[in-house]
C-alpha cells in the first residue's frame, strides 16, 4: 500500500476508524465547509478500504452537509442520493429523505422537497423514540425551515425534551436551529402585519439565546465558533423588541468573527441586527449599508425569501428617512409581494397533507404487493417474488454492470424427512433453512422459495464472494442444531451456483445454475457445485 502522508490525517493518528466521521462533524459544526470537503475524499476511501460502512456514510453525510452549506446543491444533491442508497434502517432512510428534502427545497424544486419530507416523516411514525429518531426529527425541522412549514420545523426541533438532552453541543445544535427558524418565522409574521405573533418568536429568540451567552450561566461552557451565531441571533431577537443599544453592541462583536470564521451567511443576521438597531437609532444611511450588505450575502446559500427579508426592512428604511409618495409606494409593493409570498407558504400546508396521503397510498400499496410476493412459511420470496427477479435479469444483463449470481438450493432426501418425521417437521426444517439463508444474505441479496424444498438467491456479488457466502449457507445448514426439531433428524442441502454474464438471458442464467445444482446431487450430495 502507498505511505498515506498525503492524507488529511494520518491513519494512526486515529484512534479508531469511527473518529473519522466525529472530526468532520466537528469540523461542520464549526463552520470549516472547506476542509471538511478536503478531508471527505480521503476518510471516505479509508472507511470503506476497511469495509467500515457506517463510517462511510458519516462520511458522506457530514460531505453532503458541507456541499449544501456552501450553496453547491446539485453536487449536494448526488450525495443525498447516495446516503438514501447506503441507508440500512428504517430511521436511516427518514433522515436521508429529510436531508434531500432540505437540499431539494434549498433548489426551489418543492413538490420533490415535499415528497421527501412526506416520506421521511411517514416513516418515523413507525420508529423508536431513540437518539437516532431524534437526530433525524432534527433533519425533519432544517427542511421544514427551507420549505417554509414553520410550525412542523418548531414542532419537529421540541420533539425530543430539552431536559433530556445530556450533551452539550446538540443542546447548543437544537436551541441554536430553534432559534434561527423561530427568528424567520418572527421576520415573515412582522412583515405580513402579524404583530403580535412576531412579538412572541423574538421573545422566543431571546429566550433561547441569552441562556448561552451569559457568562455566569455556565464558566465551563466551550461554544466555539456557535458563540458568534448565538450572538447574532440574540442581536436581532434585541433589535426587533427595542433594546437598540444592546442589539448595536452585540452585533457589532460578532460581525467580525463570523467572516473570520468562513460563516458569511450566518454573518448576514448579524448585520440585519446592526441595521435594525441602527434604523431605531435614526442612522438610516448606516443603517441601510448594513442591510444591503446582509441582502448580498443571501445570494452565497439564500433564498428568494431571504432577500425579499432584508428588502422589506430597507423599504421601512427608506419610508423612515425619506417620506415620500415613492416610498410609500415601495413599501407598500415589498408588503404586497410578503403576502402573496405567505399566502402561497400557506398552501405549501396543504402540499405537505397532500403528498403525505400519497406516501401512505404507495406505502399501503407496497406492503400489499410484498404480502403478495412473500411465502408465509419461510418469510422469503415466494414463487412470484423470484419470477419477477428473473425477469428483469435480462435487461439488467445489458445495461448493467453491478455482479450477480444465482444459488439454487434443494433439500436433500427431502421426501424421506416428510415421510419418516411428518409434514410438520419437514414444514420446521423448511423454515429453519429459511432462515439461514435469509441470515447470510444482504440488503441487496434476495432469497426466495419457489417450490416446495427448492430455494432460490440472488447474490449482488462476484463468482468468488458469493461462493464463500454460499459455503457458509450450506455449511450452516448440514451443522444446525435438527436435534432439537426431531430426534436422529439430519438435514443437508445440494446448492450449484452460476454468474449472470454479460448478455445472457434469464433461462441461460437459471440452466446454468440448474445444471450445477444437478452436479452437486450427482456428486453425493451436500456439496455446493460452481
Amino acid at each position: 500500500m502507498e505511505s498515506n502522508s498525503a492524507l488529511p490525517v494520518r491513519i494512526e493518528q486515529v484512534g479508531t476508524l469511527r473518529d473519522l466521521g466525529s472530526i468532520l462533524r466537528r469540523l461542520y459544526g464549526e463552520g470549516h465547509y472547506e476542509e471538511v470537503l478536503e478531508r471527505a475524499g480521503a476518510y471516505l476511501w479509508i472507511a470503506e478500504l476497511f469495509g467500515d460502512w457506517e463510517t462511510a456514510r458519516a462520511v458522506v453525510q457530514s460531505h453532503s452537509y458541507a456541499l449544501t452549506e456552501l450553496g453547491r446543491y446539485a453536487e449536494a444533491e448526488a450525495m443525498s442520493w447516495d446516503l438514501l442508497r447506503r441507508a440500512v434502517s428504517r430511521v436511516g432512510r427518514a433522515k436521508a429523505s429529510a436531508d434531500m428534502a432540505d437540499v431539494l427545497s434549498r433548489m426551489g424544486r418543492l413538490e420533490e422537497g415535499l415528497h421527501q419530507l412526506a416520506a421521511a416523516m411517514t416513516t418515523l411514525e413507525s420508529c423508536p423514540r431513540d437518539a437516532w429518531y431524534f437526530a433525524a426529527m432534527s433533519s425533519v425541522a432544517e427542511a421544514s425551515r427551507w420549505a417554509e412549514l414553520y410550525e412542523l420545523a418548531d414542532q419537529a426541533t421540541t420533539a425530543e425534551p430539552r431536559s433530556e438532552i445530556t450533551d452539550h453541543m446538540r443542546r447548543v445544535i437544537r436551541d441554536l436551529q430553534r432559534a434561527e427558524a423561530l427568528l424567520e418565522w418572527g421576520l415573515r409574521l412582522d412583515h405580513v402585519g402579524r404583530r403580535e405573533e412576531a412579538e412572541v418568536r423574538f421573545r422566543d429568540v431571546i429566550a433561547l439565546t441569552r441562556p448561552w451567552l451569559d457568562p455566569d450561566a455556565d464558566p465551563d461552557s466551550q461554544l466555539g465558533s456557535d458563540q458568534a451565531m448565538l450572538g447574532a441571533l440574540l442581536a436581532c431577537g434585541l433589535a426587533k423588541t427595542g433594546a437598540a443599544a444592546e442589539a448595536r453592541e452585540l452585533a457589532v462583536s460578532v460581525i467580525p468573527d463570523l467572516h473570520a470564521d468562513g460563516r458569511h451567511f450566518d454573518a448576514r443576521l448579524a448585520h440585519l441586527a446592526y441595521g435594525l438597531a441602527l434604523s431605531s437609532m435614526g442612522k438610516y444611511d448606516k443603517a441601510a449599508r448594513e442591510l444591503i450588505a446582509a441582502e448580498q450575502l443571501c445570494a452565497l446559500a439564500g433564498a428568494a425569501r431571504h432577500r425579499l427579508i432584508f428588502q422589506f426592512e430597507l423599504a421601512l428604511v427608506a419610508a423612515e428617512s425619506e417620506p415620500s409618495m415613492a416610498t410609500r409606494h415601495l413599501l407598500a409593493a415589498v408588503r404586497a409581494h410578503a403576502e402573496q409570498l405567505w399566502r402561497l407558504r400557506l398552501d405549501r400546508v396543504a402540499m405537505l397533507r397532500q403528498a403525505r396521503r400519497r406516501v401512505q397510498l404507495e406505502a399501503d400499496h407496497k406492503t400489499a404487493d410484498t404480502a403478495a410476493q412473500t411465502d408465509p412459511l419461510t418469510r422469503l420470496a415466494n414463487r412470484r417474488g423470484f419470477d419477477r427477479r428473473m425477469a428483469t435479469l435480462t435487461a439488467d444483463a445489458r445495461t448493467v454492470n453491478d455482479p450477480l449470481c444465482l444459488l439454487l438450493v434443494d433439500v436433500d432426501n427431502f421426501k424421506q424427512i416428510n415421510d419418516t418425521f411428518s409434514h410438520a417437521i419437514g414444514d420446521a426444517v423448511l423454515r429453519e433453512i429459511g432462515h439461514t439463508l435469509r441470515s447470510e444474505c444482504r440488503a441487496s441479496d434476495l432469497p426466495a422459495r419457489f417450490g416446495g424444498d427448492e430455494f432460490g438467491v440472488f447474490l449482488a456479488t462476484d463468482m468468488a464472494t458469493a461462493t464463500r457466502i454460499a459455503a457458509r449457507m450450506r455449511t450452516g445448514i448440514r451443522d444446525h442444531d435438527w436435534h432439537k426439531i426431531a430426534l436422529g433428524l439430519r438435514v443437508t442441502v445440494s446448492m450449484g451456483l452460476a454468474p449472470l454474464l454479460p448478455g445472457m438471458t434469464s433461462d441461460e442464467l437459471f440452466a446454468a445454475a440448474d445444471s450445477q445444482l444437478y452436479a452437486a446431487k450427482r456428486a453425493g450430495r451436500d456439496r455446493l457445485a460452481a
